[in-house]
């Protein structure tokens, strides 16, 4: 037997603070209509202006931006409905049609019941979301059973994680309906792997835990299914150089399913990658724009350049591109993945059964074929495979 002595310190945290909106900017932002437009709209920043963040974020989710796809409120203490209807319902609304938020994270967000009703709503259409995390909120019971309902109403469904534990006021338990219905809706489901959820009646929660196994073992299958991604994951990378970068091969999808919209930046981008078959620089597309007769703000230039490039760039997977290295080795290869973290650059390929991971610490030159200046232009599309 012996003794330790320990150190225990508490950290108080003082209470979050009311957000703060300013209407008129809530008003602006509203008239944006096409999430391309949303780059004329300065984002507030979070630490200083959070009720103005709450009211941006949830006005991306509203237009589908596609560059959504974590959407996370945990620890923020949204407005009650009746005096903001522009965060909590809204965001409610916005999950109706949403297509790319893949993760919504609202633990302790102040969710009311209105909108947990209105959340099991969005749920019987939405098919992109794979984590749902609304715990530690204020919603009831009859919140949670619409909830399952809804899902067990939506054969697609993409919920894999759901986590509903800790309403206040509920205690641990939300009583047998409750349990019923989530018993119920996994019986149908089959694809929720992991659920958050105290379950009191023995036999729902036999149920439910045998659901979760099952659903378990099939997403193990799945996997092994599609082993084609399993495998190109599993082999070892190849780094090389980047230096740049050659799109050869246009997407088989039409121009107008990648640009949607035909703003003047969107229009200008476009126009110069017809005439100059490259990338432009912000200053490059601006005088591009005013030969045209267009204005384009100068802070708008390189947001806009950067998403119709993210756009460009997700077309172009698995299609056939050339990657020049530092020392002008030319690769010939189908492109895997890119990705950009600050100022450094990465994209992946399939070349002669090898991955390759090209890798650069500044934007490469990207250019692109005469097939795809025929794309840009609407003409054609990609006819190999």
């Amino acid at each position: 037997m012996g003794t330790t002595d320990i150190d225990i310190m508490f950290l108080v945290a003082p209470a979050p603070e009311e957000p703060v909106i300013d209407t008129k900017f809530a008003e602006l932002l509203e008239e944006v209509t096409e999430i391309a437009d949303i780059v004329n709209v300065e984002e507030p920043s979070k630490q200083v202006r959070f009720g103005d963040w709450m009211i941006w974020m949830v006005h991306r989710a509203f237009l589908d931006d596609p560059s959504l796809t974590d959407f996370n409120f945990n620890h923020c203490k949204m407005p009650l409905p009746h005096e903001e209807w522009r965060v909590a319902p809204k965001l409610m609304k916005a999950l109706e049609t949403n297509t790319h938020i893949e993760t919504l994270s609202l633990a302790q967000s102040n969710l009311q019941k209105p909108q947990g009703h209105e959340l099991a709503k969005a749920l019987k259409t939405n098919c992109s979301l794979k984590i749902l995390n609304i715990e530690s909120n204020k919603l009831d019971s009859s919140c949670l059973q619409e909830l399952a309902e809804a899902l067990a109403c939506n054969t697609q469904t993409s919920v894999e994680t759901l986590r509903v534990a800790y309403q206040a006021g509920m205690g641990r338990f939300y009583g047998r309906p409750v349990e019923m219905a989530f018993g119920e809706m996994m019986e149908k489901n089959q694809t929720i792997i992991k659920l958050g959820l105290g379950c009191d009646d023995a036999h729902w929660r036999n149920t439910i835990d045998r659901c979760l196994l099952r659903n378990n073992d099939w997403a193990r299958r799945r996997r092994k299914v599609s082993s084609p991604e399993d495998a190109y994951n599993e082999l070892p990378s190849e780094d090389r150089t980047l230096s740049r970068l050659q799109l050869r091969q246009p997407p088989s999808t039409s121009i107008s399913d990648v640009f949607s919209d035909e703003s003047d930046g969107v229009a200008s981008f476009k126009g110069y990658l017809v005439q100059n078959k490259k990338m432009p620089t912000p200053t490059q597309l601006q005088s591009f724009a005013k030969n045209l007769g267009r204005s384009l703000k100068y802070a708008a230039l390189k947001p806009t350049i950067e998403q119709c490039r993210a756009r460009i760039l997700d077309a172009a997977k698995r299609t056939q591109v050339t990657i020049s290295d530092s020392f002008d080795a030319v690769i010939e290869g189908t492109l895997s993945k890119w990705e950009v973290k600050g100022t450094n650059w990465t994209l992946e390929l399939m070349s002669d059964g090898k991955r390759l991971k090209c890798q650069s610490p500044k934007e490469p030159g990207i250019l692109f074929s005469d097939e795809w200046q025929l794309w840009l232009q609407g003409n054609g599309t990609s006819e190999e495979g």
